[in-house]
C-alpha cells in the first residue's frame, strides 16, 4: 500500500474510534447550575495568584469561600 492511502486509513479510524468512544462512554445528562468548583494550589507565589484570581472572578460569579484549607506544602 501506498503512504498515502495508510494515512488515509489511520484518520478514519483515528475519527471511527472518536466517534466510538464519544457514543460509548458516559456522559453528565445535564448540567447542575449548582455546583461547586474547588480551587486549590500551593502555599508559594502559585497560591497568591490564585488568591487574585478569586478576587476578580468574585466581581462576575458568586464565590463561596469554605472553611477548609486548600493550600498544601509543595516542596
Amino acid at each position: 500500500m501506498k503512504s498515502s492511502k495508510k494515512i488515509a486509513i489511520f484518520i478514519v479510524g483515528f475519527v471511527f474510534i472518536g466517534l466510538l468512544v464519544s457514543a460509548v462512554f458516559p456522559k453528565e445528562r445535564e448540567k447542575n447550575p449548582e455546583a461547586q468548583i474547588r480551587i486549590g494550589a500551593g502555599d508559594d507565589v502559585s497560591g497568591i495568584l490564585m488568591e487574585e484570581t478569586v478576587e476578580n472572578l468574585g466581581e462576575e460569579y458568586a464565590i463561596y469561600k469554605e472553611l477548609e484549607s486548600t493550600s498544601f506544602q509543595d516542596c
